[in-house]
């Protein structure tokens, strides 16, 4: 089974990762040998995580923090929090990563136990998930950062070098090919059953021809379209890989739209059972224990068994063969008084030779304990010559006895283990319906008009509103329709604002509106209470800028008769409301947000940082029984500080 990912995959998924250039860290959490960054991308939340020695990709298992970050957390986020990614890269074809955020680079190793560091502008290092020294490079604070010799990449190799390393090399073309060029075994293995070529042939006994197709096929294969998938053995995945391999022909199969996708499902998948496994570990080695204990039990409870039915058993076979061994009996104890137990011992063997019946019978003879034994029926029975007939049976009847009673404890002890495995048993099944410390967030599929901010009136329109430059150009664009109302705040640098359908909304709607763009534009961060907004008709906005003026991306001019309010409240209210059949946190218009719900909290502009309000708006909610993630909350407040002025169903 897979447990790292390889030159190549790095390769493709630093391809694919290329979108979360210009993405914001936020926040960064550390666990072990893994760090996560959460971003904020184009596309909303991404955790990325970085694996030493593992795995790089974007996650949606998210592991729960630890309570008190570490040393190397805090030194991570120091540095690296607040800032945008400015390159996503890979080293060579080597299996070591490079993020680069602002005036620091987060180098991720991938190679064995693998390592974290953070490095400077001037590739000193800052910290490392762990310190340590090599023949040939050191990790260590303040020292520079030296990456491991450089290995061969097979993607920019020429045919004369290629042709070079690979016949210096006195070995198998699949060795020769896997160590010389950096690919490992499996895509050694793939370019030969490409090429359609024999892997144990000594490299060194190559063809030019040979060699010449061998070339071919590895720069064909390392440039071919991905095809993510996961493969599976017998329902076991035991791969992930970037694109199809012919080496797993007739293998089940699972496939992905992207690469980060099947290695977040694969490797996702090890930490969920890694957390199961760890969350019932204790549990699990009490239940072998039990186990264990319980098999004893059960040998022993087999043994005493045995014996009560055996001794029993013979108890009654002296008395159902009583003469015979009473007389037995009689005639050992008078030959032992005549001849000495040596002589009798004697007698025995030759009367044996002889083939006398009671001799015959005689299996051992014990002068110490004074007792022969002797076969009758196939079953051995030791006879004491100093006890009666009725003695030497209740010999053997208190045998019987004594491995019943042991039996009764016996059993009675495996029936308390067994009640024990049961609660044990028990206890691992509730723990494993408690939530693990690895979860998968399942994201839904966003609604259209959540790429904007955007309310429901309280006359029952949609009303829309850009984040950004790209949104605003989007929302004008593609999103206003002639039937709809546009409306901007007085205020430079306002979101763009639409009431669809607009032209059929109530005087309350368009007011509703109207506040909504002064409250989500910069007068909010400035701290003002009160600012002027506009409605215009959608055939008055336009991209035709006055004679010498250039409209840039998100801007628009509007021509024509502004429809005023002066003096609207920067005031809004935050609630989760019930839209077109989900559930949706919404920063809206007091008005329109208590139409849809008795719940909500009133925000102004105000000192409290947006952080913080955040905060308290989400414990808030969770009071109410509404689960919110903070980042959805963030994304629907305007920008800047406020104060919670009002909690309205408390």
């Amino acid at each position: 089974m897979k447990e790292e990912m390889s030159s190549v995959d790095i390769r493709y998924i630093l391809r694919e990762l290329q979108r979360l250039v210009g993405s914001r860290v936020d926040k960064i959490y550390h666990d072990g040998n893994e760090i996560r960054i959460k971003l904020r991308t184009k596309e909303g939340r991404q955790d990325l995580i970085l694996e030493a020695g593992k795995r790089f990709h974007v996650t949606t298992y998210i592991k729960e923090a630890p309570k008190m970050p570490s040393s190397f957390t805090m030194l991570l986020r120091k540095h690296l929090s607040g800032g945008f990614i400015d390159a996503i890269e890979q080293h060579d074809f080597d299996r070591i990563v490079k993020i680069k955020v602002g005036d620091y680079t987060l180098i991720g190793e991938l190679f064995r136990r693998g390592n974290i560091i953070l490095v400077d502008s001037e590739n000193r290092i800052i910290a490392a998930l762990r310190y340590e020294e090599f023949k040939d490079r050191a990790i260590k604070p303040k020292a520079e950062y030296k990456f491991p010799p450089a290995r061969e990449n097979p993607l920019d190799v020429e045919w004369e070098r290629f042709k070079e390393l690979i016949l210096e090399e006195d070995a198998e073309v699949v060795r020769a090919l896997a160590r010389k060029l950096n690919m490992g075994g499996l895509y050694a293995e793939e370019i030969l059953l490409r090429a359609g070529m024999d892997k144990k042939k000594k490299a060194s006994e190559l063809s030019e021809e040979e060699l010449k197709l061998i070339f071919n096929t590895m720069k064909a294969l390392f440039n071919k379209e991905p095809k993510p998938n996961i493969v599976f053995k017998d329902s076991a995945m035991i791969d992930v890989l970037p694109i199809e391999l012919k080496w797993y022909e007739g293998y089940e199969r699972e496939y992905f739209s992207t690469f980060s996708e099947a290695l977040d499902e694969y490797f996702g998948k090890i930490t969920v059972e890694k957390a199961r496994l760890e969350q019932t570990k204790k549990l699990e080695g009490k239940k072998r224990q039990l186990l264990m204990t319980l098999k004893k039990q059960e040998e022993m409870l087999k043994g005493f068994e045995e014996q009560a039915r055996a001794n029993q058993e013979l108890g009654d076979l002296i008395y159902a063969n009583f003469t015979l061994i009473e007389n037995l009996l009689s005639e050992f104890r008078k030959a032992v008084e005549k001849l000495g137990w040596e002589e009798f011992k004697r007698r025995i063997e030759e009367g044996k030779k002889a083939g006398n019946k009671v001799a015959l019978m005689v299996k051992s003879i014990d002068p110490k304990e004074k007792a022969v034994t002797i076969e009758l029926d196939g079953k051995k029975i030791r006879l004491y010559l100093t006890k009666s007939i009725g003695e030497n049976a209740e010999l053997y009847y208190e045998k019987a006895k004594k491995a019943k009673h042991k039996l009764e404890g016996a059993l009675k002890a495996y029936e308390d283990t067994k009640r024990k495995l049961k609660e044990v048993e028990k206890l691992i099944e509730e723990e494993m319906k408690k939530e693990l410390s690895v979860k998968k967030l399942e994201r839904r599929k966003k609604k259209w008009f959540e790429k904007f901010r955007w309310f429901v009136s309280s006359e029952g329109f949609l009303v829309l509103a850009g984040k950004d430059a790209s949104t605003n150009e989007n929302l004008i664009k593609k999103h206003m329709n002639e039937n709809d109302l546009y409306c901007h705040a007085d205020v430079y640098g306002a979101p763009h604002v639409v009431i669809k359908d607009g032209q059929n909304a109530g005087e309350k709607t368009l007011f509703e509106a109207c506040q909504f763009a002064v409250s989500m534009s910069k007068a909010w961060s400035q701290g003002l209470y009160s600012a002027d907004a506009y409605w215009a008709y959608p055939s008055q906005v336009t991209k035709q800028a006055p004679s010498g003026e250039y409209m840039g991306k998100g801007a628009f001019m509007v021509y024509g008769k502004r429809n005023w309010f002066h003096g609207l409240p920067l005031k809004l209210a935050v609630g989760v409301i019930n839209y077109e059949g989900e559930d949706f946190v919404v920063c809206a218009p007091v008005d329109a947000t208590r139409t849809y719900t008795d719940r909500y909290i009133v925000i102004r502009p105000g000192s409290l940082k947006k952080s913080e309000l955040v905060k308290r708006i989400k414990r808030i909610l969770g009071k109410w029984g509404y689960k919110v993630r903070e980042e959805d909350i963030m994304a629907v407040l305007p920008p800047g500080n406020g104060d919670i002025v009002e909690v309205v169903g408390a």
